[in-house]
């Protein structure tokens, strides 16, 4: 048995040999006050192996025993030691220091008032379908029902879904279900689809009947107020940017729109809150998304808030945007750092190295709490790329379950409060104030998606020329069916993820130019 891939993760592999082994040092289920749990967990990839087994806590001995490691075996031990300053748990193997952890008794017990935690979830796929609506690729639907995660599951989306109904009370997340992914699931619940290659998947299907789980898991989670759900752009839109550099307001407005309606209908959700594609910004996204009832969005600390200009304090704790002529929106700022130690710090070698990180990852949200003046703790981050992308996928899974209970142990004790963005703003409104938030993205600028590729420019190039012909045709001819036609086309060639440098899509791109050209040629204008 081979040791799956391992890469980067918020704590190193440690490994003797064929054995892995780790200690971890939970301070957050004692049996008494004040008693932290030790777990030493260990897994052995070659040959059966007799080996001593030792634990060591405070310069004592609390554990030690031989074992017999046979291949692929896991060993877990518990003790529970009462804590001194200072003071360390190592794990030896055969003599051998594998791992060593300080213990640092959580002083959360002494925050004055739960603070929030609001965990928000952006799962999103781009249309996948050309303009003749056969699918030229299917990750809508791998994602739900490949095994990306087994053993512990299926894909990301189902996951999540199978996950909050197991855990069930005592958890409050926030997601983002793009409008474009709830769509494309309801193509094949609805009539089935058409793959490039010819295949049919119809709505009888077995694979169709796991995307209707899925769907119907979400609405239980929605009614059972365990999640939220945010409405969002019907495409991956970098609506900032094409507001900013192209005035297309108006064309943003009827995509925000559009999803909107998907939300509300096909999920049954009156959303108050709406995810912008990429974080992208722009001061000129308000008025629309006032017109729409929406009260609230997730900005980056780091690329929003540290150069935002108003009432800039703490990001644990939402603020009251407001512009010139008083539109306003309410902002959460995603911590940065914890956000990014989940989905890119994610390639753990094993489930017990993943065990090992989400302890250390809730460490580093409880360290928060005790180190600053914490309301409100924003973490935001793709819902599914993390685990999917990650080296190795299974051990993902291990670390959200785990992540989420030891959260929820957090939160039945009055210690913090899973809580959704509804309930933050319902409960206690934004304090501080700001006039201005720049225009970027969670990435700080638009290289990725303009100017990392060769391609990118001429490309860019034959947009600006189609929105110069939309806009000269809507001024003679008014949005007709021929301009909406068009502006159909235009919302899937301005969906950010086929322009990502990284997975550049010239196939997409040119089947919606050309598409956008069937209804607008370029001399349409003068007709």
């Amino acid at each position: 048995m081979a040791v799956s891939r391992c890469g980067r993760g918020l704590i190193e592999p440690r490994f003797a040999g064929s054995i892995e082994g780790y200690v971890v040092v939970d301070s957050f289920t004692g049996l008494e006050e004040g008693d932290v749990r030790i777990l030493a967990l260990l897994r052995n990839y070659g040959p059966d192996r007799r080996v001593s087994i030792e634990l060591v806590a405070c310069g004592s001995t609390v554990a030690r025993n031989r074992y017999t490691l046979r291949l692929g075996e896991r060993l877990v031990l518990e003790s529970y030691i009462v804590p001194r300053e200072g003071c360390e748990v190592r794990l030896l193997v055969d003599g051998v220091v594998l791992d060593v952890e300080e213990v640092a008794p959580a002083s959360i017990n002494h925050v004055d008032r739960a603070p929030s935690i609001v965990f928000v979830f952006h799962n999103h796929q781009p249309p996948n379908y050309g303009p003749d609506s056969v699918y030229r690729s299917l990750w809508p639907f791998t994602y739900v029902w490949k095994p990306v995660l087994s053993p512990y599951c299926l894909g990301p989306y189902y996951f999540h879904a199978v996950l909050l109904l197991r855990l069930g009370e005592g958890v409050k997340l926030v997601y983002n279900l793009s409008p474009s992914l709830v769509k494309q699931w309801y193509d094949v619940l609805e009539r089935g689809i058409v793959t490039s290659s010819g295949d049919v998947i119809g709505p009888g299907s077995e694979l169709a009947s796991i995307v209707k789980e899925t769907v119907d898991s979400y609405k239980m989670l929605v009614a059972g107020g365990v999640i939220e759900v945010l409405t969002s752009i019907y495409a991956h839109t970098i609506a900032g940017y094409l507001v900013d550099s192209f005035g297309l307001d108006d064309v943003i407005k009827r995509e925000l729109e559009y999803g909107y309606n998907i939300t509300k209908n096909l999920l049954g959700v009156d959303p108050s809150g709406v995810w912008l594609p990429e974080m992208s910004f722009s001061m000129k996204l308000l008025p629309m998304l006032g017109s729409l009832g929406l009260e609230y969005t997730f900005l980056d600390e780091r690329y929003h808030l540290r150069v935002a200009e108003g009432d800039v304090g703490s990001p644990y704790e939402p603020y009251l945007l407001q512009d010139s002529n008083s539109n306003t929106l309410v902002v959460f700022f995603r911590d940065t750092e914890l956000s990014n130690d989940m989905a890119f710090s994610n390639n753990y070698c094993s489930d017990i190295h993943a065990v090992k990180g989400a302890y250390k990852f809730v460490q580093k949200v409880i360290s928060r709490f005790t180190a600053r003046n914490v309301k409100t703790l924003t973490l935001a981050l793709d819902g599914e790329n993390w685990m999917a992308l990650s080296e190795n996928p299974p051990a993902t899974a291990v670390f959200l379950e785990t992540t989420l209970s030891l959260l929820k142990n957090l939160s039945s004790r009055g210690l913090v409060k899973l809580s959704t963005a509804r309930d933050v703003v319902r409960s206690e409104p934004p304090a501080r104030r700001l006039r201005y938030i720049p225009s970027t993205t969670w990435l700080g600028s638009y290289r990725k998606w303009r100017g990392e590729r060769a391609e990118h420019g001429g490309f860019w190039r034959a947009v600006e020329d189609r929105i110069a012909r939309y806009r000269r045709y809507v001024a003679k001819q008014g949005l007709d069916e021929r301009a909406k036609s068009a502006e159909w086309a235009l919302w899937h060639i301005l969906d950010s993820d086929y322009w990502w440098a990284e997975f550049w899509n010239e196939e997409m791109l040119s089947l919606w130019m050309e598409e956008f050209d069937k209804h607008i040629t370029p001399d349409s204008h003068l007709q």
